[in-house]
């Protein structure tokens, strides 16, 4: 695989972290929704992923949309209901709550994990921005990291800087340590607890990105997660 493909390849990746980090984080507005239901966002979207389910589902959501079942009010609504107001399907998107809960406890917010995501953004120079007061370990946040380690990589390697394996490394370690320890498992249960389709089907789309990148971008090896390179990961009919 020649630079130029590798380096695309990472800019498909921090690509679709953003996008879900703008529809964790933020929530969505008529900008994002189009980018779903509409046709070149659709095209865009179904061509990430061969998964006949998937496209299925997609489809499912730009129908809901065309025939006025799925609305931008009933999404933001949904939106709220499930990260901002505590209620019956309100789900934390804190990786700390999770783990504590993994572990056997009743869900920590500001547990360790939240200490240690936000000395690995301070290592790797990122800082909040102006008037941003989420706290570090929010699933948005973390899936915007993955977003910016991906976009640095691509940066370098266009520059021909050594550094982009450096970048891939860190990929490597964030992933490992946080985003693929819990982010599945908010996933799943976002797609069962969703109220319209759009967010089910964000659920299920994040779990099955998520799948893909630890078993093709990412290997195992003695115990940890090792980069692979794209030439290895890529399968025939995936395209990130």
């Amino acid at each position: 695989m020649t630079n130029t493909e590798q380096s695309q390849w990472e800019e498909a990746r921090s690509t679709v972290y953003g996008f879900f980090s703008a529809a964790f984080l933020k929530g969505p507005d008529q900008r994002f929704l189009e980018t779903v239901i509409s046709e070149e966002g659709a095209d865009n979207l179904g061509g990430i992923f061969p998964d006949a389910a998937y496209r299925q589902e997609l489809a499912q959501v730009r129908l809901e949309a065309q025939e006025g079942r799925l609305t931008l009010e009933g999404a933001i609504l949904d939106f709220e209901a499930l990260f901002r107001v505590p209620g019956p399907h309100y789900l934390s998107p804190y990786e700390s709550v999770y783990r504590s809960q993994v572990a056997g406890g009743r869900g920590c917010l500001c547990g360790p994990e939240t200490a240690a995501v936000e000395q690995f953004y301070l290592q790797e120079g990122l800082f909040p921005r102006d008037g941003f007061t989420e706290l570090p370990d929010h699933v948005g946040v973390e899936l915007e990291c993955m977003a910016i380690l991906c976009r640095k990589a691509v940066e370098a390697m266009k520059a021909g800087d050594p550094a982009a394996e450096e970048y891939r490394h860190q990929q490597n370690r964030f992933f490992t340590e946080h985003v693929g320890a819990w982010a599945r498992l908010l996933a799943q249960r976002l797609a069962a607890q969703a109220q319209t389709s759009l967010y089910r089907f964000l659920g299920n789309f994040l779990n099955l990105f998520l799948g893909l990148e630890e078993n093709l971008h990412f290997q195992r090896e003695g115990g940890r997660i090792a980069v692979r390179t794209a030439e290895a990961s890529r399968e025939p009919g995936v395209r990130l």
